[in-house]
């Protein structure tokens, strides 16, 4: 026998099959397979001799494959020729390969009396030979492995016969329910669940050593967003007990203790690292919170997320402390979101004073509880753009039912759009993606029609009402699709709908305009969603967006029937063949080429469209007005104290205030700047000695009783003209503003590292200040996990389960790996847990909206219902 598997040990090659070797294949030479024919040639194995095996032998094997028919070949050979070398049947009482006794019922061993053949054997299947098959392994040094293995190798082999199949499947299932028998008596040993793999099943498993499985059942609960009954399902149950593992899973009751066992340790552990960073930075302001209340889509519960942000001193990255998404009960007014903020940040011992700046979307509510709070408050900047892209492409901020009922009017005329023309181009695209996103039929049509270069089967992209940038992304794929659109539209026996949904050909001018002036806004918002990026770079981001949509012109694709490069390499390929000589840009992983539009109406030059010039011209303003406003002072970023600070802070940040408040007129900004920074530094704790006792007063009269000699100045005289470790700073930050950036200049953040020791007490207030963002994407993320986690399947979920869900998920990094050391707490110190986590309560005001609503608070309705109002998608 050989098997399919080679090891070093047994020196086996592939396995034999017991029928005849396909034309092309030959067996592998290291084996040895003889089936006896009329006018074969002599083979190197003799006749053997009537088999020495008793009837009990004999009955054992019919007893495990079924009854068959008398033949010579089941009798052992006398002697046997294997790589060139003889070997000869193992005599009673001899030296075997393996102490099972039941292998004689299933081998003929044979052993060598050569000096390199000594502690080698060489083993004959008996049950192939039952089909005059001689199958040969050689087991170098009485390794096992491979002989066993080729039993399942031929019951899995699919040019085996179905005889010999059955018989080998039925010696491995034999040696199987041998080797797991139950033992009478058996009992429960130490070790972790994979010791119990090939043990009977009958053994126990303590609680102690089960503890550790639980923790593993409920983080994969949550990681893979599965419901608490998993761990009861019989379905489950089967799998474990398949493996031969006596361990139970716990009941659903035992998954939410476990549950609130890992909550509690990460909240610790979250605490913690709390107290580290209070310690670390002397009592600077340094948590920059980001925070936003959210209403679950399937039920009425109301949430809040709450992410802590800042700068590690010690590696200088930045790390987000992800608080959970936690119950907001009560009206959303600016009151009840104070008293929630505080109530959330005193459970992870964060104080207030510890918080420099808050970010938030623009809603009235959270704005105001935040500057009440904090007065340093940043507006997300990411969806101020997604409101500015709104407005230009013609939304009204409310929906069409809504106006209709203000209005009284019968149909949906959507007064007050700024751009009504972009907005009918848009509705029309809407119907024509939700349509082939709805219908399996026209897709696959779709895709049938051919597009040379880019044969990948694609679909269209819907856009999300609250998702940034999906507009820009739906309609770059409807314009890589743009041919395949275009076949489809001529195809025959199209139906009535599928005729509505075909798009005209004077929309794809529009289309491309749309895309070219659509990209700078998509690309600063997808930048200010990073996790790492500060303030500063965000303020950077706004003022080159501004710029951007000045410019006279703007490069948009031509309309072309294929791509010039599809996917990475081949883009990366093409330029540097090209080696920039073609205008190209690319769109949704593939490259096209892109020509100058401009803005006003040239006679040498390609013309905008009326859409995209309106887009243009409603985001020029869009900006000023959410970023420049000069009537509002919250939204001015060259008013704002945290802005202003972490620009400051930033090299080259002072050279880039300047430039920016020349270019608006608005004033040097670096002043208050410096003001900023200079009120963070009035934090700072003094880390000189206090002030000395009693007895260190003796000493020290006690020292001037024996010296006569007079300092250089007086003890009660130097404490009055040293520096505060304010003043020390912001000499620190006017030498830093000296400076030049440097060469290798790689961030704020490895500035600073890199310049730890030059700026001793600079670079903690600037680490303290740089942690700041221009982005709330951090609890939109969190709402995104909630929002998977509160499916239509778990409306009914706890809201306490939904926050511990939440907060193991977010921080799962924080739990050890051995996961032992996870304390197991009683009932009554878990029945405190729950009721230290219920939601913050307040009474409903009088003529209040009801639970989950939110007052005045920019919308985010970007679709309109008349959009899908024709329901034949």
């Amino acid at each position: 026998m050989a098997s399919s598997y080679p090891s070093a040990d047994s020196g086996s090659g592939p396995i034999e099959e017991d029928v005849a070797t396909p034309r092309g294949c030959q067996p592998p030479p290291s084996t040895e397979q003889h089936r006896p024919s009329s006018g074969s040639q002599p083979s190197d194995e003799e006749e053997a001799p009537p088999s020495q095996t008793t009837a009990s032998d004999v009955d054992v094997l019919a007893s495990v494959v079924g009854p068959y028919a008398p033949t010579p070949a089941l009798a052992c050979p006398s002697r046997l020729i294997r790589g060139g070398q003889e070997w000869l049947p193992v005599q009673d009482g001899g030296k075997a390969w393996t102490k099972e006794p039941k292998a004689d019922h299933f081998f003929d061993t044979l052993h060598g009396s050569g000096e390199d053949q000594r502690g080698h054997f060489v083993v004959r299947c008996r049950v192939c030979a039952l089909e005059g098959v001689t199958t040969t392994n050689m087991l170098r040094r009485g390794k096992s492995s491979n002989a066993w293995k080729h039993f399942d190798m031929v019951a899995a082999s699919r040019v085996s016969s179905a005889l010999q199949r059955s018989r080998h499947a039925a010696v491995a299932t034999y040696r199987t329910d041998a080797n797991h028998a139950p033992k009478a008596g058996g009992s429960g040993a130490g070790g972790p669940t994979s010791a119990y793999l090939t043990v009977p099943r009958d053994r126990v498993i303590s609680a102690e050593q089960a503890r550790p499985h639980h923790v593993r059942l409920v983080l994969m609960l949550v990681m893979t967003l599965s419901p608490f009954a998993l761990a009861g399902n019989a379905y489950l149950h089967k799998f474990i007990r398949g493996r031969g593992v006596p361990y139970t899973t716990p009941s659903p009751a035992g998954v939410r203790d476990v549950l609130m066992d890992v909550y509690l340790f990460i909240t610790d552990r979250l605490r913690c690292e709390v107290r580290q960073l209070q310690s670390r930075y002397r009592g600077l302001p340094f948590f920059h919170l980001v925070t936003d209340l959210w209403t679950e889509r399937h039920g009425s519960g109301s949430y809040g997320s709450l992410v802590l942000r800042c700068v590690n001193p010690d590696s200088f990255s930045i790390l987000e402390l992800h608080l959970g998404v936690t119950p907001f009960a009560g009206r959303h007014d600016h009151e009840n979101i104070k008293t929630w903020l505080l109530q959330q940040l005193s459970r992870f011992g964060a104080r207030p004073q510890d918080v420099s700046s808050s970010t938030t979307d623009s809603g009235s509510n959270v704005k105001k509880a935040l500057r009440q709070l904090w007065p340093r408050w940043i507006p997300c900047a990411a969806h101020a753009i997604h409101l500015a892209v709104k407005s230009a492409l013609g939304a009204t901020g409310q929906t069409s039912t809504a106006q209709d009922s203000r209005s009284g009017a019968a149909a949906s005329s959507r007064p007050g759009s700024r751009n009504p023309a972009a907005s009918r181009l848009l509705r029309r695209t809407r119907k024509t993606t939700a349509h082939f996103h709805k219908s399996p039929a026209s897709v696959a049509m779709l895709n049938a029609v051919p597009l040379p270069g880019d044969n990948g089967a694609r679909k269209l992209l819907t856009e999300s009402p609250t998702r940034w940038g999906s507009t820009y992304l739906s309609l770059a794929r409807l314009f890589t699709l743009m041919p395949r659109l275009v076949g489809f539209g001529r195809l025959r026996n199209l139906t009535a709908a599928q005729e509505r949904r075909c798009i005209e050909r004077a929309d794809w001018e529009p289309v491309r305009h749309l895309i070219g002036v659509l990209q700078p806004s998509y690309e600063a918002s997808m930048a200010l969603q990073s996790a790492s990026a500060t303030v500063a770079e965000a303020f950077e981001l706004v003022c080159r967006l501004q710029r951007t949509m000045q410019v006279p012109s703007y490069p948009c694709p031509i309309d072309h029937t294929e791509p010039l490069a599809v996917g990475r390499d081949a883009i990366l390929a093409f330029l540097d063949a090209d080696k920039g000589g073609t205008d190209v840009m690319e769109l949704d992983g593939r490259l096209y080429e892109h020509e100058q539009v401009y803005v006003t109406r040239t006679r040498t030059a390609t013309s905008m469209c009326s859409e995209a010039a309106t887009v243009v011209s409603v985001l020029q303003d869009e900006l000023d007005k959410r970023f420049f406003n000069e009537m509002d002072n919250t939204k001015i970023w060259l008013m704002n104290e945290a802005v202003l600070a972490a620009t400051l802070v930033t090299p080259g940040g002072g050279s880039m205030l300047k430039k920016v408040a020349t270019r608006r007129g608005q004033g040097d900004a670096t002043d208050r700047a410096r003001a900023a920074v200079r009120a963070t530094t009035t934090h700072f704790l003094d880390d000189r000695p206090a002030a000395r006792s009693r007895r260190g007063e003796l000493e020290s009269e006690r020292k001037r009783c024996r010296t006569s000699l007079i300092g250089w100045d007086s003890e009660e005289s130097r404490g009055a003209f040293d520096d505060t470790p304010g003043e020390l700073t912001m000499r620190e930050l006017d030498r830093f503003l000296m400076t030049v950036v440097p060469d290798d200049y790689d961030g704020a953040l490895g500035f600073w590292a890199a310049r730890r020791d030059d700026y001793p007490l600079l670079h903690l207030v600037a680490c303290s200040i740089l942690g700041a963002t221009g982005s709330s994407s951090a609890s939109e993320r969190d709402f995104s996990v909630a929002g998977l986690v509160l499916r239509k399947d778990r409306s009914t979920l706890l809201a306490e389960h939904v926050e511990m869900h939440c907060l193991v998920r977010f921080n799962a990094h924080l739990l050890p790996s051995d996961l032992s050391v996870i304390p197991r707490l009683s009932q009554d110190e878990r029945s405190s847990a729950r009721t230290n986590m219920q939601p913050l309560t307040a009474e409903m005001r009088a003529g209040g909206t009801a639970v989950g609503d939110s007052s005045g608070s920019d919308s985010d309705m970007f679709l309109d219902e008349s959009d899908f109002e024709d329901g034949d998608f």
